[in-house]
């Protein structure tokens, strides 16, 4: 077979191209997001179980190019209509009588089983229960096409469908996509070829990018010295500071960007495995020929295992698609969506953003994620007169120049908040920050029961220190506007927050960041590789955002929070308890509790089986250079010090030649921080006696130990020979049984039995989180469940994904695992 360009295809595509994905749902208003090929005005129209039409919405397609228009069309009710417990559904009408189901709209014949399950004939989905302990909520990140193994997003197609067998009440209500939904800055050159094969059919106009001098650049494999040089970026900056080839097929072009999401999302404008193209048709004659024999056979190395790798990530999009179809879906952007260490610090700002390049590859990323993903979070923000909404206008007006109207370019860079160096250099203290009238990124989701924040850790940061220092995720004007107090109206039992990179990070990973920044200070140089920005490296944005956290929900003194996140390419679970009597920077004195717990899931398919990669960590756990068993834990008094001078606090006792010595003990810097659990380590005594102003634990959880039965060898036997599925066990469900059966079927479960077995610390490799909450042993708990896959008997085959790591953590304040008094027992009273 041979590879087949789009425009020999197009003809017998479909009218949708990618889609529908089921957005923003609440009880009064839906919005999917669907791409066609045609310009279309489109209802979409909600029904209940009996098929009667409860409200529907319209609204006419995005034109991007001369075959592609989008839109993310809300249908919207006066009232709420909808209801938990109940099963909807949803069926669009394009005009001319064509619905769904008509011929030619999503499949040929009009068969919906693309995106619709056996049990219904179209697309379904469920509210949020009002009970917290019957919700079942999804999260994950990280998806690169050409990452290691299976796509774990795909698991979610497999839990709606098992879910609607045999209890269609817990099917899942909601999943959050909380970073790095596409990868800009990483990706295969098969993949660009086949972007770039899909703009003059889709697109019909090229956008000529500003200091691109020779389009031969702009081919497959060969955009490394655009990308690092021209634009700026760092993707190709290893952590040696020496220039990789990672940005060789760095996205650049918007038309790159937005057609990386529908082929991200949908299977229709590939071509079957068997036709990939192959090395010879990506790159050209003249361009093998300026290759050396070792770089050539370098290179066709690479390109085939990017392939293998492409070959896996089509596999399962038809059930990534379909299940997008039946769930809510709200995502939020990290770094990969524009470029690796987007607005990393002062110095990363300085070197992108005063490059035209630079720039217009941050637009074009900010914009397709706006069209593609921004618009189905914050529906309301993307209509006339609002900020999205002019953006939108202004957007099309620049597609139809072919990406020449200067004055709409403008428009588009100040709409989506594209700064300037000066614009961050006279905010003091230096900050991003979102002029007005630009989209707002973040946003907040309500339920009967609970909240999600979503966080935007990237467009609105600060860089307190100097140009290389760790950046603050959220500066105070952020922190303020994105943590809102709750209002007596909204008030919730609990509280998600969405921070794409986890606020409770992993010490060891965390202890290499700042050795590396310190060790690249000292040379000269910048530690780039090392993605040197986790919440806790700058003090002053993570205390705050605990404060904040703790006294938004003030006068009620105990807070509940979960934090999701992804970004690190491996999955854990953490409990950080919180007590203060005056919380960093709150202006009054006051008591108040906090419990976080820090759910964390990723990669869906980004693992790394290399040397130093997650799947060292999914064997050996927290602490990856060792084989041994430990949990990380801190314990931490915390004093506001604004003159930033020693401040005396207490006394250390430490041996010095056989004689025991008494020390007064002073810290420094705003916020004065202490780690008890490392101090007790070097000292040989401890006493505070300036009595902290706040204090917190945070540790570190070990996934549920299950006593499993070593399989019988008959029964292995009789398992393998057995092509029946088998389901997994949906919440509450009794999990041995049929976690015993999926274990005779793996190759690895003598690694993974066990207390401490594989991926019972962290798992590292490709995983989706389901949450949940449950009453286990009389107390409340939160729990994550990680799903992932164990090898098969069978050479070279992975089992189909399971809940295998089951992290449960307690949400009480008095908990006995996790004593509050520890934290104090050397504060003098």
């Amino acid at each position: 077979m041979t590879w087949s360009s789009l425009k020999d295809r197009f003809q017998q595509l479909p009218l949708v191209l990618a889609g529908p994905i089921l957005r923003r749902t609440e009880p009064n208003q839906v919005t999917v997001w669907i791409a066609l090929k045609e310009k279309r005005t489109v209802t979409l129209e909600i029904l209940n179980s009996q098929g009667r039409k409860l409200f529907h919405g319209s609204y006419q397609t995005l034109q991007l190019g001369t075959n592609l228009h989008i839109v993310a069309v809300t249908a919207y009710s006066m009232v709420n209509l909808l209801n938990d417990h109940e099963t909807y559904f949803y069926n669009l009408d394009f005009g001319y009588g064509q619905k769904l189901s008509h011929p030619g709209i999503i499949t040929a014949t009009g068969e919906l089983s693309p995106i619709t399950y056996p049990q219904y004939q179209l697309p379904s989905f469920c509210l949020p229960p009002a009970n917290i302990s019957q919700l079942r909520l999804l999260h994950g990140s990280c998806r690169k096409p050409h990452g290691e193994s299976l796509d774990a997003l795909a698991t979610v197609d497999k839990m709606i469908a098992e879910a609607l067998i045999n209890n269609p009440e817990k099917r899942p209500h909601q999943l959050f996509l909380t970073g790095d939904q596409i990868y800009a800055d990483d990706v295969a050159d098969g993949l660009l070829f086949m972007l770039m094969d899909a703009v003059p059919t889709l697109l019909g106009w090229s956008e000529k990018l500003p200091d691109v001098d020779n389009n031969l650049e702009l081919n497959p494999g060969r955009r490394n010295r655009l990308a690092t040089q021209v634009a700026g970026l760092t993707a190709s900056l290893t952590k040696t500071n020496q220039v990789g080839n990672v940005a060789k097929s760095h996205l650049m072009t918007f038309s790159d960007f937005c057609l990386m999401y529908l082929f991200a999302w949908s299977d229709l404008l590939w071509v079957k495995p068997e036709d990939f193209p192959d090395f010879c048709e990506v790159f050209s004659d003249e361009h093998r020929l300026q290759l050396s024999d070792r770089e050539l056979l370098q290179k066709a190395a690479c390109y085939r295992a990017e392939l293998c790798d492409l070959k896996d990530f089509h596999l399962t999009l038809p059930q990534v698609r379909r299940a997008l179809a039946n769930i809510p879906t709200y995502m939020i952007f990290d770094d990969h969506e524009i470029t690796d260490d987007w607005y990393l610090n002062m110095a990363w700002c300085d070197r992108v953003l005063s490059k035209p390049l630079g720039r217009r590859v941050l637009q074009n990323g900010l914009l397709a994620y706006a069209i593609c993903q921004g618009w189905g979070n914050t529906p309301h923000e993307f209509r006339h007169p609002q900020p999205g909404g002019v953006l939108l206008q202004a957007a099309q007006g620049w597609f139809a120049s072919g990406g020449t109207n200067s004055h709409l370019e403008q428009e588009i860079s100040r709409r989506i908040g594209l700064p300037t160096v000066a614009d961050i250099r006279n905010n003091h203290p230096r900050r991003l920050s979102h002029s007005h009238g630009s989209v707002t990124w973040h946003y907040t989701v309500i339920t009967p029961s609970y909240e999600v924040l979503v966080l935007d850790t990237r467009t609105c940061r600060d860089f307190p220190g100097k140009e290389f220092d760790f950046p603050g995720l959220l500066s105070a004007e952020a922190c303020q506007e994105q943590i809102p107090p709750l209002s007596p109206q909204n008030h919730h039992k609990l509280t998600f927050v969405i921070s794409p990179g986890p606020v409770i990070g992993v010490p060891f990973v965390e202890t290499l960041q700042v050795v590396a920044k310190n060790v690249a200070e000292k040379l000269g140089s910048a530690a780039w590789g090392f993605d040197p920005e986790a919440w806790k490296l700058e003090p002053n944005a993570f205390e705050r955002l605990l404060s904040r956290l703790a006294t938004r929900n003030l006068p009620n003194q105990q807070s509940r929070v979960i934090l999701l996140s992804g970004d690190v390419h491996y999955g854990f679970a953490a409990r950080l308890q919180y007590g203060a009597n005056h919380s960093y920077e709150y202006p009054e004195k006051i008591s108040t509790e906090l419990i976080a717990v820090q759910f964390t899931s990723s990669s869906f398919k980004n693992e790394v089986s290399s040397a130093g990669g997650s799947r060292s960590l999914h064997q050996k756990g927290f602490i990856p250079t060792e084989a041994i068993n430990h949990l990380p834990s801190a314990e931490v008094l915390g004093w506001a010090n604004p003159s930033g001078k020693e401040l005396l606090v207490g006394e250390i006792h430490t041996m010095m030649s056989g004689v025991l010595y008494s020390l007064p003990w002073r810290i420094k810097n705003n916020p004065a921080i202490i780690d008890l659990v490392a101090e007790r380590s070097i000292f040989r005594g401890l006493q505070i006696t300036r009595h902290p102003e706040w204090w917190y634990r945070a540790d570190f959880i070990l996934a549920k130990h299950e006593a499993i039965a070593p399989p019988h060898k008959q029964s292995l036997q009789n398992n393998l020979s057995n092509s029946v599925p088998l389901f997994a066990p949906l919440p509450q469900q009794e999990r041995i049984f049929p976690l015993e059966q999926y274990l005779q079927l793996a190759k690895q479960r003598h690694k993974y039995l066990g207390e401490w077995g594989m991926g019972k610390e962290i798992v590292g490799v490709n995983n989706i989180g389901e949450i949940t909450f449950e009453f286990v042993d009389g107390k409340e708990v939160a729990v994550q469940t990680l799903w992932w896959r164990l090898e098969s008997w069978e050479k070279g085959k992975l089992l189909e994904p399971f809940p295998l790591t089951r992290y449960e953590v307690s949400l009480h304040f008095d908990d006995a695992e996790h004593p509050m008094g520890d934290v104090l027992q050397e504060v003098k009273s």
